[in-house]
């Protein structure tokens, strides 16, 4: 039986009480700036079938704010900004630019973006604002039509989402909605209003009524029984009571007051949550005239938290917030969403937006994928130390890209992120990308507490026999992030000095409200020192420049192996590795070994001749042509091709 023949276990929900008004409010969903582009939104195509089927409300629709802005802005500035300006916000530039385009909707309007503090800041730090300071003076406008627009819609209740740099597009608009139509009810939710970020929002934005912590399908139903009894004409008292039973929640007392409810305790079961709804999104999409040169994306969720994060939470991961804990979806079940939505849509290109990919998928859902028979490309986030095996299974279900998290090829600076992964499987992992045409999309990162300079150096000085594998995309110094251990625990070395003076530029709240709000903070540096990490960038962007036009295969022949090597600029070179020995020391090292096992291997496989002099002239040899990598004492095969 194949998966898609397995029935889907029905979705249950909580029972609604007798007394709550039928089918009464109208509810729009909300998704501004700076949300991707190329797909859904995961979180409100997820909420849109739970809050249809609530009884109390009588139709619900979703907005792509962040496609409207993209033509707003397009049509204004006759296509000068579009898709790779946003995209460049959109991707999180962890500065805060989209936060700030936005603050000239928030509010007085400060004047020219030029003469922000923001800017002058951003600017003399190196940041490229020449197109967000026209989209700068364009979110005013935008933000009073959409405002106007959605008045005029006849909702009873808006809902946004904030991740990243949505915060201000959401209370600009939440505020011009309070100006235009103050009886309208908002609510705030997402990624934005976890822990203590929630509380502060609420109780600095009068515009917001509520803001929703933790996993809105806990929340939502219970809140909008609440909203629909109020306007029926449920009375204050009750409505007091009513609103402290709903865990998570932020709200207004009669007085104007913020409280702040604790937090449910567990996790929503994954095989709970709706299906997601993506037609308003591609509804929209097809009439946006900014991503015409768009390839749209189908998001799936499987699974939530993070599997390698409960045992050991990397030291700079604020991802997850207080939903670490691990869960994922059966596999037929988000086999079944997948059909259905390339199907519906007609799009092949497919994201997981899990954290973390389930490993059991790797055995049930992969298979089940591949069955199809689509040219599905698909995308996860998984944990770079995947065999070649297992990035088969991936490469036969579809997958064409992955985001490993490397983050470096120091196994020292790996161990200070906690990462549970070496130098050379991350080396190990890139060769095999090349080899099975698996797009790996990955950083470096630098500035952790306790590495330095020789950390790096064996690696740099290695770069050109690593050029024909995927460079990493961007190279950046790490920054302090709220939920990360580096923020809860300052004996890990890194020193707070308080809320990002760019963000607080931006808000213009008192630095106490800002401790509790933003999500990026300002450290001392650490690690290594600026012209060092200077020296790392300019290696990895010599690695991107030399990445196109470099190879280096192996080819089997018999019993011998041909290596291809067109790294360098001259002439291409080749090496035939021609007897058994030969062939079978390098093969083996395509998983990486010690000299001492490799000797060992070798001998215990028939190879009597592979002594400890004779295993170490062949590694010197094929160092010094960069047919190998070494990392400490292990050896890592380079040449892509070869299977292992």
């Amino acid at each position: 039986m194949s998966l898609l023949e397995i029935e889907p276990r029905p979705v249950q929900y909580e029972a609604e009480e007798q007394d709550c008004p039928a089918r009464s409010l109208r509810v729009l969903l909300v998704c501004m700036p700076w949300a991707a582009l190329d797909m859904p939104s995961l979180a409100l195509s997820t909420l849109t079938p739970l809050v249809r089927d609530h009884k109390t409300v009588k139709s619900v629709d979703v907005l792509y704010a962040n496609l409207r802005w993209a033509d707003h802005v397009f049509s204004a500035t006759e296509g000068r900004v579009g898709e790779r300006h946003f995209n460049r916000i959109a991707r999180g530039d962890f500065i805060g630019t989209g936060e700030w385009i936005f603050s000239s909707a928030l509010g007085d309007q400060p004047g020219k973006a030029t003469a922000t503090p923001f800017h002058l800041k951003a600017a003399a730090q190196g940041a490229e604002l020449e197109a967000p300071a026209e989209m700068y003076a364009l979110a005013p406008d935008f933000v009073r039509q959409l405002a106007r627009e959605i008045a005029g819609g006849g909702y009873d209740v808006v809902g946004l989402t904030s991740t990243f740099d949505q915060n201000i597009p959401s209370l600009a608009l939440a505020g011009e909605l309070a100006a235009q139509a103050p009886d309208v009810i908002t609510i705030l939710g997402g990624a934005n209003c976890e822990g203590s970020q929630g509380a502060a929002l609420h109780r600095n934005y009068p515009s917001l009524d509520y803001v929703v912590r933790g996993e809105a399908e806990l929340v939502l139903p219970e809140l909008l029984r609440v909203v629909a009894r109020s306007v029926a004409g449920l009375s204050p008292e009750a409505r007091t009571a009513e609103l402290k039973a709903v865990s998570g929640l932020c709200w207004r007392a009669e007085t104007g007051e913020s409280r702040v409810n604790p937090p449910r305790p567990g996790m929503v079961p994954m095989d709970s949550i709706p299906t997601p709804d993506f037609g308003a999104y591609f509804d929209e999409f097809r009439h946006t005239e900014a991503c015409n040169d768009v390839l749209p994306k189908v998001p799936v969720e499987g699974g939530r938290g993070c599997w390698w994060g409960e045992k050991h939470h990397c030291t700079f991961c604020g991802l997850n917030g207080t939903t670490m804990a691990f869960r994922a979806k059966p596999p037929e079940r988000v086999l079944r969403e997948v059909a259905d939505a390339v199907k519906r849509h007609q799009v092949l290109d497919v994201l997981f937006a899990d954290n973390i990919i389930d490993m059991k998928y790797l055995n049930t859902l992969l298979p089940g994928l591949g069955e199809l028979g689509w040219d599905l490309r698909l995308f996860f986030e998984v944990k770079s130390n995947l065999t070649y095996r297992q990035l088969r299974q991936m490469a036969d279900g579809g997958v064409t890209q992955i985001q490993p998290g490397i983050e470096s090829l120091s196994t020292h600076v790996l161990s200070l992120m906690r990462k549970g992964v070496t130098g050379w499987q991350n080396v190990r992992l890139l060769r095999d990308c090349g080899s099975l045409a698996i797009f790996p999309s990955w950083n470096i990162l630098y500035g952790f507490p306790g590495e330095t300079w020789a950390d790096y150096s064996p690696s740099i000085s290695q770069i050109d026999q690593l050029v024909h594998l995927f460079p990493p995309d961007v190279t950046n110094r790490i920054r302090l992030t709220r939920f990360s251990p580096y923020f809860s625990d300052p004996a890990l070395g890194m020193t707070n000095q308080g809320p990002s003076s760019l963000l607080s530029s931006v808000y213009g709240l008192p630095e106490k409200e800002l401790e509790d709000l933003v999500y990026v903070f300002d450290s001392a540096p650490a690690g290594l020192d600026a012209e060092s990490g200077e020296r790392l960038e300019r290696a990895m962007e010599h690695w991107q420049r030399s990445h196109p036009t470099a190879r280096l295969v192996g080819l089997e022949e018999g019993e011998a192996l041909r290596i291809v090597d067109e790294r360098r600029r001259r002439a291409p070179q080749e090496f035939l590795l021609g007897t058994p020995l030969e062939r079978d020391a390098y093969r083996s090292l395509l998983k990486g070994r010690k000299e001492e096992v490799l000797g060992k291997q070798l001998r215990e496989s028939g190879h009597e001749t592979a002594n400890a002099e004779r295993v170490a002239d062949l590694l010197a040899e094929w160092r010094e042509y960069g047919l190998i990598y070494q990392d400490g004492d292990h050896y890592v095969a380079l040449a892509t091709g070869l299977e292992w």
